[in-house]
């Protein structure tokens, strides 16, 4: 607002409020002083509109002030405004800043590395493990079906609770208790029509700790596994009930057959030049096996299922299941199989615990437990 403008204002205002006292005036005058008593009753008199003139003029004053601060913080506001945008920008811009460093400060799922990567790796090593056995270890493995797996030993986690399947039964189960006393050293074809020959049947392995027999062991474990599934409502059906038999693989298989078996479970147990290596792991065909190929997703889903729930159970460390064609036993099977390599009885610890009665219980009940599942699924 110019200075001039700001001059006039006050002098207009002054000039009403004389005009206005002029005019009050000219009344009493007409009225007389015989009217100072209208006056006195209403308790209005000349000092008081003085007085009141006064304060009205105080009061513009002040009000003509305020307006002029408001205008002159307006010109500065519109002189600033362009800064203030510039400094708001500046904000946003720091703001954004700020949410990038903390989306790249959040920490990982595992400080130590990648959780994924890790499980991929993970996931990769055990696929050279599965096919990347050596021959030789794999016509060992097929002589004394047992399936060596170089890893570092661990105490069995304890059994957890297992979320048990209702029991299916009415299906027919055969279980192959594995070895003998008495190995059968002649040969026999790896698969039907194969030129590669394998021995019939070696006596198995033996507990480093508790001396226990592997063939005992076996034995043993599918017995109770038979009482166990009978009282769930299967058929049960045994290769051998005793040690002193003489039964190779191939007759083994073809008894399964024979008898219309909808799983065949083959009981063994594992053993290792490395006594640190343990845990358990099944076994099954490949989908490529030239025999039986067809039977693959089959025997696969028993497997996993009788390995899941024999680890539940035992808290025994899972391996995993291997898929190989080298087993004489599982090539000449027409019907779902698999092998349960329970443990290692060259480990200390899953010796001790597979020649423990109440441990034995444990296995027992995974194993049913395994099957179960299988058939439900």
């Amino acid at each position: 607002m110019k200075s001039s403008t700001k001059k006039v204002l006050p002098l207009a205002i002054t000039g009403v409020v004389v005009l206005a006292l002029l005019a009050v005036l000219v009344t009493v005058l007409v009225k007389g002083t015989g009217k100072k008593s209208e006056t006195e009753d209403t308790g209005v008199t000349m000092e008081d509109v003085q007085t009141s003139m006064e304060n009205e003029d105080l009061q513009q004053a002040e009000i003509t002030e305020e307006k002029e601060e408001e205008t002159a913080s307006i010109d500065e506001t519109g002189e600033n405004s362009e800064d203030v945008k510039e400094a708001d920008e500046t904000v946003d811009e720091n703001s954004d800043v700020s949410t990038d460093l903390v989306k790249v400060e959040e920490p990982s799922e595992d400080e130590g590395g990648n959780a994924s990567d890790n499980s991929e790796a993970e996931a990769s090593a055990e696929t050279v493990d599965e096919t990347s056995q050596p021959q030789q270890e794999a016509e060992s493995a097929e002589n004394s079906e047992q399936a060596e797996v170089p890893e570092q030993a661990a105490e069995p986690e304890a059994p957890t609770e297992v979320a048990v399947t209702s029991h299916t039964g009415g299906h027919l189960i055969v279980i192959d208790p594995g070895h003998q006393s008495k190995a059968m050293t002649d040969k026999e074809p790896n698969g039907p029509g194969s030129s590669e020959m394998k021995m019939k049947v070696t006596a198995g392995t033996a507990g480093k700790t508790s001396g226990l027999s592997e063939t005992q062991l076996n034995l043993t474990i599918g017995l109770m596994l038979r009482d166990e599934l009978v009282n769930r409502g299967y058929t049960v059906m045994m290769t051998r009930e005793t040690n002193d038999v003489s039964i190779s693989n191939i007759e083994r298989a073809q008894f399964a057959n024979e008898a219309g078996a909808e799983a065949f479970i083959r009981i063994h147990a594992n053993g290792s030049d490395n006594t640190s290596t343990n845990g358990a792991l099944t076994i099954c065909q490949t989908p490529s096996n030239p025999y039986n190929g067809g039977l693959y997703a089959q025997s696969r889903k028993l497997s996993d299922c009788v390995l899941d729930a024999y680890v539940a159970s035992t808290g025994f460390k899972k391996q995993y299941v291997w898929e190989t064609d080298t087993m004489t036993g599982i090539n000449w099977s027409n019907v779902p199989s698999t092998i349960i390599e329970m443990g290692y009885m060259s480990n200390p610890t899953d010796d001790e615990n597979m020649a423990n009665p109440e441990y034995q219980r444990l296995m027992t009940i995974g194993i049913a437990n395994g099957i179960d599942n299988y058939f439900a699924q």
